[in-house]
């Protein structure tokens, strides 16, 4: 999925009249409506999916997921938050039914993430190794840190996107951030002495 189009629906590029009036189409059971919000938001769900779950397959089922709920859902819409908002909703309950029926287990780590065309090999196991050790640290962090993570340096969505998606407040957000950095720091520089 991380090869599809531009997310049109992404930062700088939501057009939230245009978007809405999608939103109300497909409620009403346009399916091409429900297509074009598809193809704005596809990318979005699979990077927070990405960050959430331990493998590319498995962002891949919850963003496939996301979606299915989301048009079974779509009569029920209504359009006062963000469609996106509606999505991250939809993907964090997706998320969590995962978790809650997984069993703790070991795994290895999923292949290389998401290589680059032009780099080689080696900048490629780089760029993997450092995904796999951000998506750990992340999973360290409490559920809404996580999530605010993903939004705000993920997705780069500004405090005011991040608190329109989340429900929360643009203080209460700013706060949740810099517990999350900090926690973020720690867990990333134990994991680094731990390899010295």
């Amino acid at each position: 999925m991380s090869d599809g189009p531009v997310n049109a629906g992404g930062p700088g590029g939501d057009r939230p009249a245009d978007e809405k009036a999608l939103a109300l189409r497909a409620s009403g059971g346009d399916r091409r409506a429900f297509a074009e919000l598809y193809e704005r938001h596809v990318d979005a769900v699979y990077r927070y999916a990405y960050f959430r779950v331990r493998s590319d397959a498995e962002a891949d089922d919850v963003t496939s997921e996301v979606f299915q709920r989301a048009l079974i859902a779509m009569p029920r819409f209504e359009p006062r938050r963000p469609f996106l908002a509606f999505l991250y909703t939809i993907a964090r309950n997706v998320v969590a039914d995962r978790f809650r029926r997984a069993r703790p287990e070991l795994t290895l780590d999923d292949a290389l993430a998401h290589p680059s065309d032009v780099a080689g090999p080696e900048d490629s196991a780089i760029r993997a190794d450092d995904a796999r050790r951000l998506r750990r640290a992340i999973a360290q962090l409490t559920e809404l840190q996580q999530e605010i993570v993903i939004l705000k340096f993920i997705e780069g969505r500004d405090t005011r996107e991040v608190a329109q998606l989340t429900g929360k407040a643009e203080a209460t957000i700013r706060g949740i951030q810099m517990r999350a950095l900090a926690a973020l720091r720690e867990v990333l520089d134990q994991r680094a002495e731990a390899h010295e």
